[in-house]
């Protein structure tokens, strides 16, 4: 598709100090200069893969059909890890073989995915630690311009996937849920949906708190200006998952918690 703007989106935990990102986007400019690059973010804490698929998934969902994600948190860079190139729902996807697409492929249905090992698609020579220069950033501009997916290695069966944390019923007066990811205001994004509390379901009737880093938590709101100044309480987030938040503060600092800390729901 040489000659026509392509959108390629990028997710690392990079972080924009260094020469990374931009490295990367140089590579791609050089085998198709007719692409439009999407800063999805570079700020996924260190080596979060857990985090980076959440945060992938939920900007996946809002690009139009047709765009190439280039994903690369990628703690087990040189190793024996295998890298991948996809297509699901419509769009393109280039990532390690570690689970960071977990949550995009959640519907298997439809999903094409192939190992890369076509050696002359890659930058040369290739470095062991810096594979988003050199392995996905060409293979994700190779993709522009419409090299099929089956030209850059054979199928690949069985991805890895990321074991997503669950709601466990531990009685019918306790739940265990937990912490799916931290947003930049500090918001703890929980894997607790509106429907699983009664203050929030038609059912009501019931009383819940919510217990997290020895702290109980009773107040449930609709919005963020609902909140005094310093409280911290519940929130339903525009991911769709409920949100232990802070007004004008940080709920993940407060409560010294991140991404996989587990937190109960008392219900009486």
């Amino acid at each position: 598709m040489a000659g026509n703007l392509r959108t390629i989106t990028l997710l690392t935990d990079f972080g924009v100090r260094d020469h990374f990102v931009a490295a990367m986007k140089g590579v791609m400019l050089g085998l198709n200069p007719d692409l439009r690059f999407v800063d999805i973010t570079h700020l996924i804490p260190p080596h979060d893969v857990q985090s980076a698929a959440f945060t992938l998934a939920q900007a996946v969902s809002c690009f139009p059909p047709d765009t190439i994600h280039l994903a690369v948190v990628d703690p087990g860079v040189g190793t024996a890890r295998k890298a991948l190139v996809a297509a699901h729902g419509g769009q393109y996807f280039v990532a390690p073989d570690n689970g960071i697409l977990t949550r995009v492929f959640a519907d298997e249905e439809g999903s094409v995915v192939h190992e890369i090992t076509a050696d002359h698609y890659l930058r040369k020579p290739v470095s062991s630690t810096f594979h988003g220069r050199d392995i996905f950033a060409p293979v994700a501009a190779w993709l522009s311009r419409d090299i099929p997916l089956h030209q850059f290695g054979p199928p690949l069966r069985n991805p890895v996937r990321l074991k997503i944390p669950s709601l466990t019923r531990v009685r019918d007066t306790l739940i265990q849920a937990a912490i799916l990811a931290v947003d930049h205001f500090g918001n703890l994004v929980t894997n607790l949906r509106a429907e699983d509390l009664p203050v929030y379901n038609a059912a009501g009737g019931r009383s819940c708190k919510i217990l997290a880093a020895q702290r109980e938590i009773t107040t449930f709101r609709r919005t963020f200006g609902e909140g005094t100044p310093g409280d911290i309480f519940v929130v339903p987030g525009s991911t769709g998952y409920l949100e232990i938040v802070m007004r004008d503060g940080s709920a993940a600092e407060a409560l010294k918690l991140g991404s996989g800390a587990m937190i109960g729901v008392v219900l009486s």
